[in-house]
């Protein structure tokens, strides 16, 4: 089970990109925030992919993204699977070029990750 705890450490492990942003903040990201650390460096680095098309890397995100969903350790506001939720696919959601990339996020995430998307959508 991923641990809430370990959210950075486990971004940074997949995601060389990730270790970058995180030892170059200026703020000092911890365990405690978390939430700002995936949606201030993980989903700007998703949009980036998005709109450069790479989708090797992509399929790497949301793989990634599907893995916190299915094992995370709760969606409670201190879980990993609100993590996910909350601070990657509600954000990635709300970016303004969404619905030029829904096909291609739905083509490659999993299908808890395609929930939590669709659970966006009949929200709003």
């Amino acid at each position: 089970m991923l641990k809430f705890d370990d959210a950075n450490e486990i971004l940074m492990q997949e995601f060389e990109a990730m270790k970058v942003a995180f030892d170059n903040d200026e703020d000092g990201y911890d365990s405690e925030t978390s939430h700002c650390f995936y949606e201030d460096a993980f989903v700007p680095y998703i949009v980036k992919h998005l709109n450069e098309g790479n989708e090797g890397e992509l399929i790497k995100i949301f793989a990634f993204i599907e893995k916190l969903f299915r094992e995370g350790d709760g969606d409670n506001a201190d879980g990993i699977i609100n993590l996910a939720a909350v601070s990657v696919v509600e954000p990635v959601y709300y970016e303004p070029d969404f619905e030029k990339h829904r096909d291609k996020i739905y083509s490659l995430c999993g299908d808890l990750t395609r929930k939590s998307f669709e659970g966006m959508e009949a929200e709003t």
